[in-house]
């Protein structure tokens, strides 16, 4: 698992080797793929951020389906919008935590928003499952910052 790999190189070697290797892989979960080309957009899902929570809960999508996601930060703090499964969100949350005010950027499954601003993410569903979004700075997931994609057939 991507996590696991880069924590130990953080434990062993330090942040600016973690930063090196965290901008080199995909935060895309194997089946599934961000930034998909936008000619190709299904569907736009309009998601606000608020100090501690989304807006909406979750969202059903089909496989196949490609999202263009449209997150707008109505919060006082700097969001994080991560699409990643459950098992990556866990470990992402551990080393977010270990390294508090850590801010996202450039990774291709999540972006991070300062108060006022609006983002947008292209996300393609391939395969059927549960895939959550969630917010990484500092007590946010532990707050139930996170919402499920359920992608079906």
């Amino acid at each position: 698992m991507r996590f696991h790999a880069t924590w130990s190189v953080v434990r062993l070697f330090g942040l600016p080797l973690f930063m090196l290797l965290w901008q080199a892989t995909p935060y895309a979960h194997d089946d599934h793929k961000a930034n998909a080309a936008p000619a190709k957009v299904d569907r736009v899902v309009a998601i606000t951020a608020s100090d501690t929570q989304y807006d909406i809960p979750g969202i059903d999508v089909k496989a196949g389906e490609t999202i263009r996601f449209v997150v707008t930060n109505k919060g006082q703090v700097t969001h994080e919008f991560v699409i990643a499964d459950a098992a990556e969100q866990a470990e992402h949350e551990k080393m977010m935590q270990s390294m508090p005010g850590m801010v996202m950027s450039g990774e291709e499954n999540a972006i991070a928003l300062k108060p006022g601003e609006t983002k947008q993410l292209i996300w393609k569903a391939t395969a059927q499952g549960i895939i959550e979004f969630a917010c990484h700075q500092p007590g946010h997931y532990a707050l139930g910052m996170v919402g499920k994609i359920r992608v079906k057939s």
